[in-house]
This record gives structure tokens, sequence and C-alpha cells, in this order.
């Protein structure tokens, strides 16, 4: 993920609920100024190799808690 002038410079990790990642995963949100915020899920510890490819974003409002769901 890199940085854009229209984003904060390091991504925000939140107790949220709605970004509450499944194990072995890690949710990151990163808010815009101007556009929906972003969460992006990938895997634990993944090297740069596997976080070109292996990753979900999903504009942060979309989402919703796990628990709200069931």
């Amino acid at each position: 993920m890199s940085a854009a002038p229209d984003r904060s410079a390091e991504d925000v990790h939140t107790p949220d609920p709605r970004f509450a990642a499944p194990s072995g995963l890690t949710a990151a949100v990163v808010r815009y100024d101007g556009e929906p915020d972003r969460c992006t899920v990938y895997p634990d510890g993944a090297d740069d190799e596997t976080l070109t490819t292996t990753w979900l974003s999903v504009n942060a409002d979309c989402l919703v808690a796990l628990s709200d769901a069931r």
C-alpha cells in the first residue's frame, strides 16, 4: 500500500468490530480525505511479493461486524 497525497501516511489499525479480521489475517484501514476510507485484509506476516497478489480491499462504510450478520 503506497502513500498517496489524499490519504494518511500510515495505515490506521482500529478496534472497530467491523474491521476485526479472522484468525490468520490482518485488517488495515486507510483513511482518505474526501473519499471513503478503505479496509484491506491480507495474510498475517505476508512478504512484499505476497502482498502484491493476496489481498482484498473494500470501502469501510460497506462493512458490518460479523456478529451483526449472524
